[in-house]
């Protein structure tokens, strides 16, 4: 009996540890030939709670403990026609999904801004404007990099435009404030209305030339840094898909485009439906590139993915797991559609 005591109690201590580790976010699990070391990512963490826009404009679905903030980048006003909306993380701030109905900022080249330099002087507010060259979407957050706070920016996949006419594109850079490797999705409308002036007053010979401005609309970013984009992007289509805009702010947006510009086929699409549309080009697409998105981020972070069988769950293993595990609870994935499974965690050898 003595005996029996002790291995109960040796028993309840183990599962007390094994209960702890799993609270802290870790598990070991026995093996032959040491310890499997399992961490919970925190994706798998995540709750959601509704956020409630303090001005009453607009509701959504955002991980518990992030911040929502309103305006447009990089300063913040708030109006309700350049209006933006920015979910991120505050404990990695990299993490975020930005989302602005239009902005009007950008010119058609160097000609143009040199022009408006000429007219109106350097510190003028047009010859301040950044030149967007390439009116797409890559051309406009290339452009903007310096404003959206990062460099580089290198596009690895195009995704094909939505129905708002804008390229959805997958793409990577570098954080100006954290010096972190970034990857995110991103969508902008390019438009801009024709300004045409003679390029030099005194040489009638030298043409014509545009100095319009340019006009964004339905701006989207989803960023997070690039070991675990593929992890956190399904957190971030979440809470784009769940923002909702109040009827008080539809009114209220639509009465200042009247007093500002009147109509136009941009102007006159909801937020909602702006939103809406983007999603639903976004989710159309071809669940190849997910696959295929996933496995490039296993490469090149040195992972290989594996499923629990007891759990059903997925994990990234360290490369070579596959080689020296040898149980039966950890199968490595065969199949594409493992690939579009979220990762619940990741298995070191400890």
């Amino acid at each position: 009996m003595g005996i029996m005591k002790k291995v109960n109690a040796e028993l309840l201590i183990a599962v007390a540890i094994v209960l702890t580790l799993v609270i802290a976010g870790y598990a070991k699990v026995p093996h032959a030939k040491g310890t499997l070391r399992i961490k919970r990512s925190d994706v798998s963490r995540v709750t959601y709670v509704k956020y409630r826009d303090p001005s009453g404009y607009f509701t959504a679905e955002i991980p518990q403990g992030w911040r929502v903030r309103t305006g447009l980048k990089p300063d913040g006003k708030i109006d309700v026609i350049s209006y933006a909306i920015t979910v991120y993380d505050p404990k990695c701030p990299n993490r975020e999904l930005y989302f602005c109905l239009n902005n009007a900022f950008g010119l058609k080249s160097q000609a143009a801004r040199n022009w408006h330099i000429r007219s109106y002087g350097a510190n003028s507010f047009f010859a301040k404007m950044p030149v967007v060259s390439e009116q797409t979407t890559a051309g406009f957050f290339a452009a903007m990099g310096p404003l959206f706070g990062f460099k580089q920016f290198t596009v690895l996949e195009r995704l094909g435009k939505t129905a708002l006419g804008g390229e959805l594109v997958v793409a990577q850079s570098i954080s100006t404030a954290t010096g972190r490797r970034m990857q995110g999705l991103y969508h902008a409308v390019i438009t801009g209305k024709p300004n045409y002036v003679q390029s030099n007053v005194f040489n009638p010979a030298a043409g014509r030339l545009d100095v319009g401005v340019l006009m964004e609309f339905s701006i989207l970013s989803e960023t997070a840094p690039v070991e675990d984009f593929v992890d956190w992007q399904p957190v971030l289509d979440h809470c784009l898909s769940t923002i909702a805009f109040t009827p008080a702010f539809h009114q209220q947006r639509r009465a200042a485009w009247a007093r500002l510009l009147g109509t136009s086929k941009y102007i006159m699409q909801t937020a909602d439906s702006v939103r809406g549309m983007i999603m639903d080009s976004y989710n159309r697409r071809n669940a190849t590139y997910d696959v295929l998105s996933q496995k490039r981020s296993d490469a090149t972070l040195g992972y290989e993915r594996v499923q629990d069988t007891q759990t059903g769950e997925y994990y990234r293993a360290e490369n070579g797991f596959s080689d020296w595990y040898h149980g039966s609870r950890y199968r490595p994935v065969t199949g594409n559609s493992d690939y579009l499974h979220p990762v619940s965690g990741y298995i070191n050898w400890k």
